[in-house]
C-alpha cells in the first residue's frame, strides 16, 4: 500500500509542496553508524538532560524534493564520500592532511590552508556544516520511539542561514569551524547538534564520523575566535584541534561506560596508543 502524500510548506524554499519525511542526521551517514563492527554505534543524541542512542531515525516531514535535492547536491553527498564507513576505515579528509605542513602549529592545534588542499571542497563543507546547524532549529526533531533530539536557537541568524543555503551570502556575525578528529581512528558515531561553552564563548557543535563542525553567533564572538572562520580566513582554515578531539571522546566516554561496550568500543576508551603520533604532528 502506498503512503499516503504529505503537503505543506517546506521550510527551506517557504513554498507550498509536497514534502519529502526528512531525516536530521543523513541517512547514509545513520546507515554507517549502524555498523555491524560497531555495535554500539548508533547515533547519539542529548535528550532531556540525557545522553542516549538512537535506533530509529529523528525524522518528519520538513523539506520538498528539490530542496532534498539541493541540500544533498551542495554539500551533503560529498562530505558523506569523504569520511568513513566503519570505525578504522580510510578517512580521505584526515589522510590528506598527513603530508601538509600547517600554516600555525599551536598549543595542542593545527591550522590548515583548505583551500589549497585539493582533498578539500570547502565550499561543500561549509554548506554540510551550515545545513546541519539549521537544520537543527527548523523543528523539533523525533524518533517513533520518542527520542527527541536537544533544541537548536540560531536567533537572527536563522533566516540568514536559511538564505545563505538557497544561495545567498554568508550571514553576518557568525562564525564556522570544519574540524578533523585529531586521533587515529576517528570515532564511527554521529551527534545531533549540541551546546557547549569554552573558556571565550559558548557554541554549538556536531561531530560524525570524524568531522566537526562549530558555530558561533552574535555580534559578541570575540575576534580570536572569528579569525579562525573556515569561511571568511582567506586559506579557508581546517582545524585540528586536540581540546575538540578531547570534548568528543569525553562525551563518548560519559555515554559508553554506562552501556556494555564492544571489543572496539573498549579498545577506543582506553585513549590513544602513546607510541602513536596524531595525524599532523
Amino acid at each position: 500500500m502506498a503512503k499516503e502524500k504529505v503537503f505543506g510548506i517546506c521550510k527551506l524554499c517557504l513554498q507550498n509542496n509536497e514534502l519529502r519525511d526528512s531525516h536530521y542526521i543523513p541517512k547514509r551517514a545513520y546507515s554507517m553508524s549502524m555498523a555491524k563492527s560497531l555495535p554500539n554505534s548508533n547515533p547519539v543524541v542529548l535528550s532531556q538532560g540525557q545522553v542516549k542512542q538512537v535506533s530509529d531515525q529523528l525524522r518528519g516531514h520538513t523539506f520538498c524534493g528539490d530542496c532534498e535535492q539541493m541540500l544533498s547536491d551542495r554539500g551533503e553527498k560529498w562530505v558523506l564520500a569523504n569520511i568513513p564507513d566503519d570505525q578504522g576505515e580510510p578517512f580521505p579528509l584526515q589522510e590528506a592532511l598527513l603530508p601538509e605542513n600547517p600554516v600555525y602549529i599551536g598549543d595542542g592545534i593545527n591550522l590548515y590552508a583548505g583551500r589549497k588542499i585539493p582533498a578539500f571542497n570547502m565550499e561543500k563543507l561549509i554548506y554540510f556544516g551550515m545545513s546541519m546547524f539549521w537544520r537543527g532549529a527548523v523543528r523539533q526533531w523525533k524518533t517513533s520511539f520518542g527520542g527527541i533530539a536537544p533544541p537548536v536557537d540560531l536567533g537572527e541568524s536563522y533566516e540568514p542561514i536559511r538564505k545563505f543555503l538557497l544561495g545567498g551570502p554568508f550571514p553576518e556575525d557568525v562564525v564556522i569551524f570544519v574540524l578533523i578528529h585529531n586521533l587515529k581512528p576517528a570515532i564511527n558515531t554521529a551527534t545531533t547538534v549540541l551546546r557547549a561553552k569554552d573558556g571565550l564563548a559558548s557554541f554549538y557543535w556536531f561531530y560524525l564520523h570524524g568531522l566537526g563542525f562549530k558555530l558561533y553567533l552574535g555580534k559578541e564572538v570575540p575576534k580570536a575566535i572569528r579569525r579562525l572562520c573556515s569561511y571568511r580566513s582567506s586559506e579557508g582554515f581546517i582545524i585540528m584541534d586536540r581540546e575538540f578531539g578531547k570534548m568528543v571522546h569525553e562525551f563518548m566516554r560519559d555515554f559508553l561506560t554506562a552501556n556494555e561496550l564492544s571489543p572496539k568500543m573498549k579498545e577506543f576508551i582506553k585513549g590513544p596508543d602513546p607510541r602513536k603520533k596524531p595525524p599532523g604532528k
